[in-house]
């Protein structure tokens, strides 16, 4: 559309690959890594950076960038979009901090003009609560296309594979709960990690104690269309979220799902109610009621002796040409060209 994107964020230990982005990306130091210290530096840093920096549109990833934004978008009567990527204020686990999230977001939220979101439910949530339009905007992947003499990833012969993969190898995102499957499957399933996140050590450990290191594998971040080659090779895609009915996991819809359904793989999944809907929509999987590995392990055990796994199989071809970027970038472009 004509823009030049700059990319603002803090550094960590992360090794992102950001000499592959097709823009401008700037991370600026911080000497804490979480808690309300990091917070204020970091919204201090943006305050700083904004209020020198000439811009068109400001664009706040979640809550937590939204204030420096805010105030720089009132001073200098420039455009801004308020991308809500969760409920923010439900992934936030101690009181305290939640009731200061939810003070900033009842202050700002409805003074906003431009909001999107990732998913329906999110969208009809924070609608009723303020009054503000919201469009949702999916993270769905471009169509998967393999670039031509990619080299070719071998697995152990006769194996059925199980793929987590994605940033988020984080706590409450299941990936104890399916190492702990892994000891009631037989050897001729293996579970593949790639990834990283909090509990990346965590999960190491649990491997060795259990003695699993024969059965799972992990890999460390990849490059899309690298980690893609291996993803489509696989047996299923796990998405797996320790999810209640009081917490924004509820309506969670993870990038990894849609990257599944590229891959051309069925999904196993938590009952969330997004996820569900679009399973039970293209029926490319089957999800879950409970996070008891051993159910879990029964669940895939059916699976694999089941007939209508090559139809969910199948499915994921035509959920992929409608689960695209292809078609949702067209909401993004109408977005933008609206802005108020």
């Amino acid at each position: 559309m004509g823009y030049e994107v700059l990319l603002i964020g803090r550094k960590s230990k992360r090794n992102f690959l950001l000499n592959e982005l097709p823009y401008k990306a700037i991370r600026f130091p911080n000497p804490f890594r979480r808690g309300p210290l990091m917070y204020f530096v970091f919204n201090t840093q943006l305050f700083l950076y904004l209020f020198f920096k000439r811009a068109d549109v400001l664009w706040a990833n979640d809550l937590d960038t939204l204030l420096p934004n805010f105030i720089i978008y009132r001073l200098k009567k420039i455009k801004l979009v308020y991308d809500s990527h969760e409920y923010f204020t439900l992934t936030v686990n101690k009181k305290t901090s939640r009731k200061v999230w939810e003070k900033l977001e009842n202050i700002l939220f409805p003074r906003l003009k431009n909001v999107i979101s990732v998913n329906d439910s999110i969208k009809k949530v924070y609608e009723k609560k303020y009054n503000v339009p919201i469009t949702v905007i999916r993270n769905v992947p471009y169509i998967f296309v393999r670039v031509e003499g990619a080299e070719e990833i071998i697995f152990p012969g006769n194996k059925k594979i199980l793929i987590m993969q994605g940033i988020g190898l984080n706590e409450n995102r299941g990936a104890e709960e399916a190492i702990l499957m892994m000891q009631f499957l037989p050897d001729d399933f293996m579970l593949y990690f790639i990834g990283w996140g909090t509990v990346l050590d965590k999960l190491k450990k649990i491997v060795l104690d259990l003695q699993l290191d024969s059965k799972i594998i992990f890999i460390a971040p990849l490059p899309y269309k690298q980690m893609m080659e291996y993803t489509r090779q696989c047996f299923l895609g796990l998405v797996f979220v320790k999810i209640n009915l009081n917490d924004a996991h509820l309506f969670t819809l993870p990038n990894k799902f849609f990257d599944y359904i590229q891959a051309g793989i069925p999904v196993v999944a938590s009952k969330g109610l997004e996820i569900q809907r679009i399973i039970d929509k293209y029926n490319i999987g089957a999800y879950l009621n409970s996070l008891e590995p051993s159910e879990i392990a029964e669940e895939i055990l059916h699976i694999s002796n089941n007939v209508e796994y090559n139809t969910w199989k199948q499915n994921t071809i035509s959920a992929s040409k409608e689960l695209c970027w292809e078609n949702e970038q067209t909401v993004l472009i109408d977005f933008m060209n609206n802005l108020k």
